[in-house]
């Protein structure tokens, strides 16, 4: 005579074996949706960015807008100048069209020119990124290189007269007239950001192949910028990577 609890302990058996599986096939399809979907998300910009001290605007836009410069590449100045001087319509675009700007300041002319106050402007740029004051320096050291130099006729192109007779303490004075002091001093004078700058100059030059300056803006990139441009030709870059050539 069949055992009735037998067949019943195997039925059951057989059902909860069959609910097992399918829990498994179901959660191991979840876990790999979720590699997919991780492998396939582009990382936030918050993940990518340098440092967030160099930045402009929203630190997670929609766009990203990234330059590579050497603060004594006087076609990177150029550009950053004209921010300067239409600073209102420049932080504007970036709010309307939701878009990050972060400044990768590199001594890639030291390192391929050895041209030594690549450098020491940089070691300024990154000590004052310390204290919070890196916009306050690097706009300083813009401006200060355009009215002594590059508006002279100086140091402005490949065929102009090298700037010569700069020392240390130019450096360290575009940090004091912006508010900068003994720890800035302190910082300069003993190198500490050097190592930070030679490790960024690297990964820049991955990217750039020495080339500067360089934009990479969203699947937009090129380099150069012509002294004789004006705001009109930042508004191109700007919307070239936005996918509209204005």
């Amino acid at each position: 005579m069949p055992d009735e609890n037998s067949d019943e302990i195997n039925l059951g058996s057989s059902v909860a074996s069959k609910i097992k599986t399918i829990v498994l096939s179901i959660v191991v399809a979840a876990l790999l949706f979720l590699l997919i979907f991780a492998a396939s998300r582009k990382p936030a910009n918050a993940e990518k960015v340098w440092d967030e001290a160099t930045t402009i605007g929203n630190i997670e836009a929609k766009n990203y807008y990234i330059m590579y410069t050497d603060i004594m590449c006087p076609y990177c100045d150029v550009f950053s100048r004209l921010t300067i001087q239409y600073e209102e319509n420049f932080k504007k675009f970036l709010e309307e069209n939701d878009v990050l700007f972060e400044l990768r300041v590199t001594d890639t002319l030291y390192e391929g020119s050895g041209i030594e106050h690549s450098r020491t402007s940089a070691e300024g740029a990154y000590c004052a990124k310390r204290e919070g004051k890196f916009w306050d320096y690097y706009h300083n050291a813009v401006m200060s290189l355009w009215e002594d130099y590059h508006s002279k006729g100086i140091g402005d192109s490949k065929t102009s007269p090298m700037i010569t007779g700069m020392t240390d303490e130019y450096w360290h004075e575009v940090g004091h007239e912006v508010g900068l002091g003994d720890e800035f001093d302190s910082c300069m004078n003993d190198h500490e950001t050097v190592d930070e700058i030679e490790k960024n100059t690297m990964k820049a030059a991955r990217i750039t192949s020495g080339a500067m300056p360089y934009f990479q803006f969203n699947d937009f990139t090129t380099s150069g910028f012509d002294p004789s441009w004006d705001w009109n030709y930042v508004l191109y870059y700007l919307n070239m990577g936005l996918g509209e050539d204005k």
